[in-house]
């Protein structure tokens, strides 16, 4: 239940500020606590976090805004999931009736699928280059975007999470008519 939830939660936040600005509080409270018997420690890396976007230039083409006819790279990222991998069938499905068996193995297909596309879009990879378990040296000037501490100890930590990064932004540029830009995926109809 807990992949289904951060799924949810991802697309929450990509499509909704205000939930965004929640969950970014949340993830930020200095007092979170570990509940699940592991230390509570900060996640970090000796070694300088792997580089930003590749093509600095590109990264910012890509935020710039779009015109009023288009349509946000947003919709189309969840549009190409769909088309590639059946992403909202799955979320949208209602679980109640499947065994957990049964949920796995669907997943299995979109899970993998989505992974494919994102890394085909973003080539998402690992913030920081050493394991999970491994205990580092933190840098003096943490930057929070990079950086969650779990415990109070600024100085050193063991890595929980390695954290994710986007490398390349290539989402697919919407070419469809301005009433056509809020759908995520067409209607299926057998004639």
């Amino acid at each position: 239940m807990r992949l289904f939830l951060a799924l949810k939660a991802f697309f929450s936040t990509l499509f909704n500020p205000a939930i965004a600005k929640k969950i970014a509080e949340v993830l930020n409270a200095k007092d979170t606590k570990q509940t699940d018997g592991r230390p509570t420690i900060s996640t970090a890396n000796p070694v300088v976090p792997q580089s930003p976007l590749k093509n600095p230039t590109a990264a910012q083409k890509e935020t710039a805004p779009k015109d009023a006819g288009g349509r946000s790279d947003a919709l189309t990222l969840l549009s190409t999931l769909q088309r590639e991998a059946r992403f909202l069938d799955l979320v949208h499905e209602s679980l109640d009736m499947y065994t957990d068996a049964q949920i796995g193995a669907a997943a299995r297909d979109v899970l993998r699928d989505t992974r494919k596309s994102l890394d085909k879009m973003l080539e998402i990879k690992p913030l920081l280059s050493a394991k999970e378990g491994v205990s580092i040296d933190l840098p003096e000037h943490l930057s929070p975007v990079r950086w969650k501490l779990l415990g109070g100890n600024a100085g050193r930590g063991v890595i929980v999470h390695a954290g994710w990064m986007a490398s390349k932004v290539e989402i697919p540029k919407w070419n469809g008519s301005r009433e056509d830009s809020m759908v995520l995926a067409a209607a299926e109809i057998d004639s």
